[in-house]
This record gives structure tokens, sequence and C-alpha cells, in this order.
């Protein structure tokens, strides 16, 4: 078992201190105190359920209108999609990966031995999925189909018949289909169904990490049948057995809150990508629509991405998130989500550096 270095990770940890950043997929980050609560002084820090609190369980359930019993709390996303990967995948399996994708949805089955096939998507067909590629690759043999949606980091959506064409594909080659669901909701008016409707071959994964700005609760979840559930589950008894007794209070906070929180995000993205449309007209070499839904876009770059990013982070203190990371190097990721303050000044210092020669 040998993993694939997480550059992506990796680049982050050198940069956390480098204020603009225009490049993080989540919406602005929340704070404790802007929830006007205390923490309950009785609550257990010792122990708490190992599937999750019941009321929590409930609550993400009722999201994916589903029952509580398919759903498993887990520390982050990131865990989730561990799991799921280390449950069901053998070396040697046959996995197909959408593509350009967030690398630990590509990496985590490599790393469990996993033959991963990725799919490319055609950034000027708006990053459509093209469902005869995927059933090709399938053929007869995949153990698992991998997605993000929306697609990270395109923000493309998968629409309700291309959700029910994966599941046919999942069952004609005894397979399951995996979907990192962590940006679906920010569709907002345009939402795509959860893959969890969609049958028993199907599994999703999403927290509260996106949406609310709440990343350092690391609070995840994945839904799927109970008998996929209790495979995971057996996996997580060596991990991390049962999260954070203080971070799922604050997670069944925001839960009750999210129609707040979706209203926040709304009104954070439409501002930022009013101003992103703005700088795509007015910046030749860069291409791409910018998407009319979710927090991250990927535009095309004709100016060389690591020579950009380099300079950006050194004359002006501005991070991007090469496209290198996601699969396709002549592309970088902008997120939409952040304080619209500084992504104003982050996009105006990306527009000077690709007016400046290299």
């Amino acid at each position: 078992m040998e993993f694939p270095p997480f550059e992506h990770l990796r680049f982050y940890e050198g940069v956390h201190d480098v204020r603009l950043n225009i490049s993080y997929s989540n919406v602005k980050g929340f704070t404790l105190g802007e929830f006007h609560k205390a923490l309950p002084k009785d609550l257990d820090l010792n122990w708490t359920d190992e599937r999750g609190p019941p009321e929590l369980r409930r609550l993400i359930a009722r999201r994916c209108g589903v029952k509580a019993d398919r759903v498993l709390v887990t520390t982050g996303a990131t865990e989730a999609n561990f799991l799921a990967n280390a449950a069901l995948i053998q070396p040697g399996d046959h996995v197909i990966v959408d593509a350009p994708t967030y690398s630990p949805l590509r990496d985590c089955a490599m790393g469990l031995g996993g033959r991963v096939v990725p799919v490319p998507r055609e950034c000027g067909d708006g990053w459509a999925l093209d469902l005869d590629r995927f059933r090709k690759a399938a053929a007869s043999d995949a153990k698992l189909l991998v997605f993000a949606n929306l697609n990270n980091p395109t923000s493309a959506a998968i629409r309700r018949g291309e959700i029910r064409e994966l599941a046919d594909i999942a069952e004609e080659c005894d397979g399951y289909v995996l979907v990192d669901e962590t940006f679906r909701e920010l569709a907002f008016d345009q939402v795509p169904p959860s893959v969890s409707e969609f049958g028993p071959r199907m599994i999703a994964l999403s927290t509260v990490t996106k949406v609310c700005g709440l990343g350092a609760l690391r609070v995840g979840w994945i839904v799927a049948d109970p008998d996929l559930l209790g495979r995971f589950k057996g996996v997580k008894d060596y991990t991390t057995v049962c999260g954070s007794s203080v971070s799922h209070v604050i997670a069944i906070w925001a839960l009750k809150r999210w129609t707040f929180f979706l209203r926040r995000a709304k009104k954070l993205l439409d501002r930022n990508r009013r101003l992103a449309v703005e700088v795509m007209e007015r910046t030749p070499s860069l291409h791409g629509a910018v998407p009319r839904s979710g927090s991250v876009m990927f535009p095309h770059s004709d100016v060389n991405v690591p020579k950009l990013a380099q300079r950006l982070l050194r004359k002006y203190k501005t991070v991007i998130a090469e496209g290198r990371f996601f699969g396709m190097d002549d592309h970088f990721r902008i997120g939409l989500g952040g304080d619209p303050d500084e992504f104003r000044r982050g996009v105006g210092n990306l527009q000077r550096t690709l007016q400046e020669p290299m």
C-alpha cells in the first residue's frame, strides 16, 4: 500500500500565512461567536456515538431524503472517501474516475492498489459529462466509479438523468458509484438530486465544511445502503473510531440553520461571481465561462500556470491553485466563496500579473 503524495495539501501547508488566497473552495469561514450559543456544560468529552449522534444523523438524513440508518458521520469528507475506498477496493480492482477532479478522489483508490482510469471532460464542451466514455471505460468489471457533484474544480453538475445512467452502469458491471456531494447544494435553485436516491449501489459523501465555512470542525458523512455502511464502519473502527463531541454539537447547530448558511453562501458567491465575469471579459489570456453555480471555477490560461502562480505568490502575496493538482496543467482553480474585498484584491493582482511579461 503506497499512497501518492497529496501535493495540493502540502502546497497549502506552505502558504497558510498568505492572506490573499483566492483558491480555496469553501465559503468564507464562520466563527463560533457568530452562532450566539454556548456549548452545553454537561457535554461528554470522553466519548460519543461511533456512528454519530442520533440527532446529527437525523438532520443529515433529512437533507438527503433518507432514513437515519443510512448515515455514518465521519471525520470530514476526506475520511468518508477513505473509508469507502478501503472497504471496497482490493489490489488490481478497476476504478473509473471523473477528470479533472480533487486529487484524493482519484488517488485514494490508487494507494489501495486499484487500477485507476481517469475519464476526462472537455473544457470546450462546458465540462459536460460524456456518459459513453464512462460506459466504455467501465467495461464489465469496474468496481467503483468516482465523481464530485458539483465537480471540483469546475462546478459542473451531474443531473438526474445522468445519475440514473451511472446507476445503470454500476449495475451492469456489478460495481458502485461514489459521489462527493460537498458542493451539491451550492447549485441553489438547480440542485441536482443526491445519488442516495438511486439505489443500493450509490454512495454519497458530504460535509459542513464548504457550504458553512466550518472546515475546522472536521464533520462529514457517508449516506449509503445500511449493509455498505456496516463495511465502512468496520474500517472506521481502525481510523477515528468516533468523532469530536464538541464538533458534533456545533455541526448540529449548523444543520438546524442550513437555510441561513445557504443564503449567506449565495450572497457571497453572487457578488464574487459578478466580479469574476468582469475579470474574464477583460483578460484575453484566460478562457472559459464563469459557472453559474458552485464555489469554484477552472479557467484555461495561455500563460504558463506554474510561472503565473509563482509570480502571484512572490510579488503580490496572492494564491491560486495550479491545475496540475487536478490533472490539467494549463488551468488553475479560483475559489468564489471568500471575503469579497479580499477576492477583489486577489483577482486584481491576477489581472495585473497576466498583463506583465513573463
